[in-house]
């Protein structure tokens, strides 16, 4: 096979900044997670147990409120990194290589069901495939009705002066279903298309070490293949 020669060729994928930033969220989510849950659930025994492993209700209280003031401050320090590539670096936000839409995205998406039901070819995914910009957008967008509904919550007395008292019950009820959509979403369908395929489980290491090789390049990401690496074909 073609991709033989490059199963042991190493490149970098992710720099130190984006797997920090990455590790970050993945440990403020849990702990929003599993303090959020524990908090909504706390009459049920095995929350109990964690509540008081955490210090009773105010001190998961405190840990609930400091992993989202965390959370955030990791995506707005994302933000200002798209700042300075865009302004200072002169990079491309747009494109093929970028996290932002394309219509190629959904021909992609249409291509991958011709393909799963034998019908033609897989689709050439570029430097993102469209579950991976699902993954990136539901993080930066759903965080922030997350963040709003949050402060209603935390803050009922203020808001109460501003706003009808039933807007902080509908933000209760957001905020919850919200997390259960986003927790089951990456706990399903995050896991299962990156780090429970055959290929890398348990798990996918490129966002950790940030190194891949050009075989899994070729294999995951064709369309990038043909654009960066074309000349050693």
């Amino acid at each position: 096979m073609e991709s033989n020669r490059y199963e042991n060729q190493i490149c970098v994928r992710f720099c130190v900044l984006h797997r920090l930033l990455h590790i970050g969220v993945m440990i403020t989510f849990t702990l929003l997670a599993v303090t959020g849950f524990a908090l909504k659930f706390s009459t049920e025994t095995w929350a109990q147990g964690l509540i008081s492993f955490m210090g009773g209700v105010p001190g998961a209280g405190w840990l609930h409120r400091v992993s989202a003031a965390m959370f955030y401050l990791i995506v707005m320090a994302h933000l200002v990194w798209l700042g300075y590539y865009k302004l200072v670096l002169k990079g491309h936000l747009t494109g093929p290589h970028s996290l932002f839409p394309q219509i190629k995205d959904f021909q992609d998406l249409c291509q991958n069901f011709r393909y799963i039901f034998g019908k033609g070819e897989p689709p050439l995914f570029n430097r993102f495939s469209y579950l991976e910009k699902v993954d990136y957008w539901a993080v930066l967008l759903g965080m922030q009705s997350m963040g709003i509904t949050g402060l209603l919550m935390g803050y009922p007395e203020f808001f109460s002066t501003l706003f009808p008292g039933y807007v902080i019950n509908i933000a209760n009820d957001l905020h919850f279903h919200e997390a259960v959509l986003a927790v089951g979403y990456i706990a399903v369908v995050h896991m299962s298309a990156t780090h429970l395929i055959p290929e890398v489980f348990p798990l996918e290491k490129s966002i950790f070490t940030g190194k891949t090789t050009k075989a899994k390049i070729m294999k995951d990401h064709p369309g990038e293949w043909n654009s960066l690496y074309a000349d050693e074909k």
